[in-house]
């Protein structure tokens, strides 16, 4: 869903979601599995729903929800077990850590991957440990600037396949890569119990921060309800103090529409306690618009790049551009394998001239 109105099925959703209350329509079963929300109303189900179709087929979503959770904690917990191991210090950001500490059962939190925030100078370390482990980082181009992350992939039971995002940076967009450190995370991070003794997250304020930034850094402000509600669980959760704390950080990192927005959609949507409040006082905050604000509008991928530039001296936007023209040799044969090596400066052209057209589109 883009960042444009929401739908009355969507409302509806909402409604059911926060209250448990509203009749279960097809039409609003869809609009669950379409928002990642489907969990949730399933575990919410009164006997009679249970026993209509779409109930059924919402249970069955739940079922297996469960029983892949049990498969991804194990690989999860190997893994946490294996950093902390090597002593390399490590937090669960986004949908995982939120799932094993504000949601009423991990499984109940859809996630796609994991995402791993770690040190930058543990990063060879890291990388050997996984290798070691079995986990295998497909072709991607190696672009600090562009891109503080790495992807791996590890086989699971069956057809299952595992996916770490191993983070150094909150996130890519250079405007809000630095926003958090990993030492400022990691002096007020939680313990997440069950997943034995390296497993850490985020505390609460940071990870409403973050969870406000991330949907605005790098989804162009789209509505995605299950990341709102999110927002929701971990507003309800903050103490004054807490929310005083969120707000100073909002304001000291340039990111106060940002979290203001995130605040905003959750009391629109899920009429979360306290948050209009809050997201007034950072909305009417004085001062010029923060460059972060830009990316509520949607950007150009090119605008973006321009934002990205505009943070970096000029030896660095030299190399941030040629990291996107031109990636390593290694990248280009993995992605053009049919390529004859004296013939890969033209897989070069060809690959600027396939994307060139996405740069000038909007992400909304």
């Amino acid at each position: 869903m883009d960042n444009g109105a929401v739908t009355a099925e969507e409302r509806a959703l909402c409604v059911r979601v926060a209250t448990g209350k509203g009749a279960m329509t097809s039409g609003l079963a869809a609009a669950a599995r379409r928002h990642r929300l489907h969990l949730l109303i399933a575990a919410g189900l009164s006997d009679l729903e249970r026993q209509t179709d779409v109930g059924r087929s919402l249970l069955r979503d739940l079922t297996v929800a469960a029983a892949l959770n049990a498969w991804h904690e194990e690989a999860l917990r190997h893994l946490l077990d294996a950093l902390g191991a090597a002593d390399i210090p490590a937090l669960l950001l986004k949908g995982t850590g939120l799932a094993y500490t504000i949601y009423p059962a991990a499984h109940l939190r859809p996630r796609l991957d994991v995402d791993v925030l770690i040190r930058r100078d543990m990063l060879d370390r890291a990388e050997a440990m996984l290798v070691a482990s079995g986990w295998v980082r497909p072709a991607e181009r190696d672009s600090e600037l562009a891109e503080p992350q790495r992807h791996y992939v590890k086989r699971g039971p069956g057809v299952t396949l595992y996916h770490l995002d191993l983070h150094w940076k909150v996130a890519s967009p250079r405007l809000f890569a630095d926003a958090l450190t990993f030492d400022e995370l990691e002096s007020r991070a939680v313990d997440i119990a069950g997943l034995g003794r390296f497993a850490r997250t985020p505390g609460p304020v940071d990870a409403l921060f973050h969870a406000c930034l991330h949907r605005v850094a790098h989804h162009a402000d789209a509505i995605e309800l299950l990341w709102v509600w999110d927002i929701h669980l971990l507003m309800e959760r903050l103490t004054t103090e807490d929310t005083e704390r969120f707000i100073a950080l909002a304001e000291r990192s340039g990111m106060r529409a940002v979290c203001g927005r995130g605040l905003q959609l959750a009391s629109d949507l899920f009429g979360t306690s306290g948050s209009l409040e809050a997201a007034t006082r950072l909305l009417v905050s004085s001062g010029a618009p923060e460059p972060s604000s830009r990316f509520l509008r949607g950007l150009r991928p090119i605008t973006m790049l321009e934002t990205d530039l505009m943070t970096l001296p000029w030896r660095d936007r030299v190399h941030l551009i040629g990291d996107h023209l031109f990636p390593s040799s290694a990248y280009m044969r993995a992605r053009y394998p049919r390529w004859p090596t004296v013939l890969l400066p033209l897989a070069y052209v060809a690959r600027i001239a396939h994307g060139a057209p996405r740069w000038f589109r909007r992400d909304n």
